[in-house]
């Protein structure tokens, strides 16, 4: 079998180049009319999913701090895509929903991202599906492992 290594580091960084380009001008930007960055997006896609949301449960699943995380929901509140209320059961906590707005955009979101990934998988068999989702879920196992620390970890480097 031969090594790739070398084509698949290149491509890689410039998919990272593309992702960063994104981030900056906007994802999906001229079919979706909005620019939004990659954690707008990403939130958008958990409210979509999950319909109301608690905003520590937003931070944790998208591992981003708390000032990103109110960032976020402010400029996605001004753009009348989401909404944030008072948890009842919690007066603490504060709950994210999509407000119609945002529930139009999230089905364009979905239909753009279902394009591009007809556009990328059409010409590509099972196997090599199947080879793409366990390449995809290393990543994502090694940069989970490799970067994220663990209580017993943090107490040894507090001890430094």
């Amino acid at each position: 079998m031969a090594n790739y290594t070398k084509e698949i580091a290149h491509m890689l960084d410039r998919m990272n180049t593309k992702i960063l380009m994104q981030d900056k001008s906007g994802y999906f930007k001229k079919n979706l009319k909005i620019k939004l960055n990659l954690v707008e997006l990403l939130l958008l896609k958990q409210l979509g999913e999950q319909g109301e949301v608690k905003m520590n449960d937003l931070i944790k699943s998208l591992e981003i701090d708390r000032n990103l995380m109110t960032t976020t929901v402010k400029r996605l509140s001004g753009l009348k895509l989401i909404q944030k209320k008072t948890d009842q059961l919690d007066g603490r906590s504060q709950i994210c929903y999509l407000l119609p707005q945002g529930v139009d955009l999230y089905q364009a979101l979905l239909e753009e991202q279902r394009k591009e990934l007809e556009f990328i998988l059409s010409d590509v068999t099972i196997n090599e599906e199947k080879t793409i989702l366990k390449f995809i879920s290393k990543m994502v196992q090694y940069h989970t492992e490799k970067y994220e620390i663990k209580p017993n970890e943090a107490q040894k480097h507090e001890g430094n």
